[in-house]
This record gives structure tokens, C-alpha cells and sequence, in this order.
């Protein structure tokens, strides 16, 4: 799981939301990873620069699937 801080632009989704959700899920035998994507409001994948979230996500996918 990979999930974007999204600094001041998400009232959605505070950080501090999404931090204590991550701290909580760090611990799954999943891999679970939190990023910093600054600048960016709560519906990162269709607002312009989404093409960022995607490499961002398609990185973690790569580098998590066990095939490199």
C-alpha cells in the first residue's frame, strides 16, 4: 500500500490521519509504505500532475512485486 502525504491541500484526508493510519499498518506482513507527494489536494490521481502519482505508484508496484 502506498499512500501520499498530501500536506495542506487534503482536508479530506489530514496528515495526520493518513500518518496514524500508516503507523497502524506498517506492522501487516504486506508491504506498506507511506510518500510525500507535497502540494497535492486529496483527488491526486485526476487533478493535473497526476502523471507524478502514477510514476510514483507504478515505482512502488516494480520495486514490490518481486520481478525486476
Amino acid at each position: 500500500m502506498a499512500a501520499a502525504r498530501q500536506l495542506e491541500k487534503d482536508n479530506t484526508a489530514p496528515w495526520a490521519i493518513v500518518s496514524a493510519s500508516y503507523e497502524r499498518q506498517r506492522h501487516n506482513d504486506a508491504v506498506t509504505e507511506i510518500i510525500s507527494i507535497p502540494g497535492r489536494g486529496h483527488s491526486l490521481t485526476i487533478d493535473s500532475g497526476w502523471k507524478t502519482v502514477a510514476d510514483e505508484v507504478l515505482h512502488f508496484v516494480v520495486e514490490n512485486s518481486g520481478e525486476k
